[in-house]
């Protein structure tokens, strides 16, 4: 895990500013005002009175910390005469996976035949060709440009992509797929851009096939507004199989 601390909303670049090549005369004069306000930031946390760990920081605090050893806990402290606001931001990956969610959307995934029925993928024979229909449901009126990003599981692959890049999904008129901006299909996932100004839930949709046997991991789907990405949904994780 990476944890990051900054003091009063201001944050450095303390590394560069550490870095013993760095040499200010090699800069413009714009940039030589942003190093000399960023060493005046580092001053200026200098003196909010903040301790990490009973020491007062010489700027910004990054650690790396392995959540599989007992490291000892991190004493934040002000022992200023004001108070300081921190900021602590985590970078990590999930020990478990997380479950379906979302803010400003949510995002359901199912697999059918060719026919529109539903299919269980706890048993799916070696060879059959399923729909994947993706359905994202806005949380209110909604403009924005979407990422749908739908992992595939091992033992899968994208069957006849030029069926849905041609727009010929004519076979499958029981889903009512949307155009898209851009779609890639991938060995292992689909993706596609979608332009979205509606409060109206769409379907994307796009055809697998069960190519070898095994039990598999199924990644969560995912939708992600790209110029807003706190705007984002994902399905909840699950397994697949395979057999002969």
């Amino acid at each position: 895990m990476v944890k990051r601390v900054r003091a009063g909303q201001r944050y450095l670049a303390a590394e560069q500013l550490k870095r013993s090549d760095f040499d200010p005369s090699l800069l413009g004069a714009h940039a030589k005002e942003q190093t000399n306000a960023a060493n005046a930031l580092v001053d200026d946390l200098r003196m909010t009175g903040l301790t990490i760990d009973g020491q007062s920081p010489d700027g910004p605090v990054v650690q790396l910390r392995d959540a599989q050893t007992n490291d000892a806990a991190v004493a934040i402290a002000n022992t200023g005469d004001r108070p300081t606001e921190i900021t602590v931001t985590t970078f990590g990956v999930p020990s478990v996976a997380e479950p379906a969610g979302g803010n400003g959307y949510a995002i359901e995934r199912t697999y059918t035949t060719t026919e529109g029925a539903p299919v269980d993928l706890a048993n799916v024979p070696m060879g059959a060709r399923l729909v994947v229909v993706l359905t994202v449901r806005p949380f209110g009126r909604q403009e924005a440009r979407l990422m749908v990003n739908d992992p595939l599981p091992a033992g899968f692959e994208i069957d006849n992509p030029n069926l849905l890049v041609g727009g010929d999904i004519r076979a499958l008129d029981w889903v009512n797929s949307v155009d898209t901006e851009n779609a890639e299909f991938r060995s292992d996932r689909f993706l596609a851009a979608v332009d979205w100004r509606s409060d109206a839930p769409f379907q994307l949709a796009y055809i697998v096939r069960a190519v070898s046997p095994g039990q598999f991991h199924h990644p969560a789907a995912s939708v992600e507004d790209m110029y807003r990405p706190q705007m984002r949904a994902r399905t909840a994780a699950g397994q697949a199989t395979v057999s002969k």
